[in-house]
């Protein structure tokens, strides 16, 4: 007790305690004013101390925060409401940092008033971290790797066989156009192999705009009419017109690598049904077919590179299609019973940021 006496009689013995915290702290009135600020605000925020007291805590928020989530945190500390969380703040030279805050109200029975403090813990480094070993993929390269080769392997040793009877025979022999079939076929298969391959390895960072989800499918789908039609496909589209903000072209390919999906699973006729809607958080896009399903064992790894179900399957486009759906901060899911079928959900966030910065909380 006499410790805290001390400390609230000495700012300096405050301040040198408070230096010992690697977080910022900050200690304003109801209002927001700035009523303190310890030395550690210099590091984290770029400011002296002396230079955000008398202040508004306004300050160290963004632009896009400023009109709901900054009065929405004040009212919650009004009402004795505890936030804690990552958000993006400010630094004195304008750029832009993550933190993980911690947003108090108490009351100083010193002064007879409550005040709010806040702790600001800079994380900016640990996630471009976290970002940077995502991106890596390394287990999906390792996976990659051993999956180029049992992928060749097979069809590069039926070729090298033909190609050599073909050699050696040096004249038409019985099953000729049989063997050259053979090796065209697999030499596209490679092609197309390692064109996926390096589509998935290459992946670009998603180019945000505003796009028609209902445009963008019926653009995925026009390559596949013609197949539809020759596989007797009955497609229902129920869609509800929907604008996200999502990289087009790369929307697109999870479309055609679903359609696609759906339309292996449908060798003999069935139904492809595409619908969508949505929650408060998500737009949610479904695809399903009423092919054979997928086992529960299988599920867990459909996402895998190189896994697949089907013997003539290479394993990359659901793991391309689940790369694309992570990089726009969404996700991909999938249900399924043996016999009846499987739904992929594409889960696309209609606002990124939470809902408390985007709505005034209600008084």
């Amino acid at each position: 007790m006499d410790l805290l006496q001390a400390c609230c009689d000495s700012r300096k013995l405050l301040n040198e305690i408070l230096a010992c915290i690697h977080d910022a702290i900050v200690v304003t009135d109801l209002e927001g004013r700035i009523l303190f600020s310890s030395s550690v605000v210099e590091k984290v925020l770029g400011f002296k101390p002396d230079e955000l007291e008398g202040g508004n805590l306004s300050t160290i928020f963004t632009p896009e925060d400023l009109p709901f989530l900054y009065p929405n945190l004040l009212n919650m500390a009004q009402k004795n409401m505890p936030f804690e969380g990552e958000l993006m703040f400010l630094r004195k030279d304008g750029s832009r940092f993550f933190a993980f805050i911690i947003f108090k109200s108490y009351f100083d029975p010193r002064q007879g008033r409550s005040i709010i403090a806040v702790c600001i813990q800079d994380i900016h480094k640990e996630k471009q971290l976290e970002r940077t070993f995502r991106e890596s993929h390394y287990e999906d390269i390792v996976q990659i790797a051993n999956g180029i080769a049992h992928e060749i392997r097979n069809p590069l040793m039926g070729i090298g066989g033909f190609v050599n009877r073909l050699f050696k025979s040096g004249k038409a022999i019985d099953n000729q156009d049989k063997y050259y079939d053979y090796i065209l076929n697999n030499v596209k298969k490679i092609e197309d192999l390692v064109k996926k391959v390096n589509f998935f390895a290459n992946l670009p960072q998603p180019s945000l705009s505003e796009g028609s989800v209902s445009e963008l499918l019926q653009k995925a789908l026009e390559p596949f009419n013609q197949k539809m039609e020759a596989q007797k496909i009955d497609l229902t589209i129920k869609m509800e017109e929907m604008i996200l903000l999502i990289d087009k072209e790369l929307v697109t390919s999870v479309f055609s690598i679903l359609i696609a999906n759906a339309l292996d699973a449908l060798s003999d006729g069935g139904k492809i049904m595409i619908h969508n809607d949505t929650n408060d958080i998500h737009g949610r896009i479904y695809i399903s077919d009423t092919g054979g399903g997928i086992s529960a064992n299988d599920i867990p790894h459909i996402f895998n590179p190189f896994f697949s179900t089907r013997p003539n399957g290479a394993g990359v486009d659901l793991a391309t299609a689940k790369r694309i759906m992570d990089s726009h901060g969404g996700r991909i899911e999938v249900t399924s019973k043996m016999g009846k079928g499987a739904t992929f959900t594409l889960l696309f966030p209609l606002e990124r940021r939470q809902p408390l910065r985007i709505f005034p909380l209600n008084e």
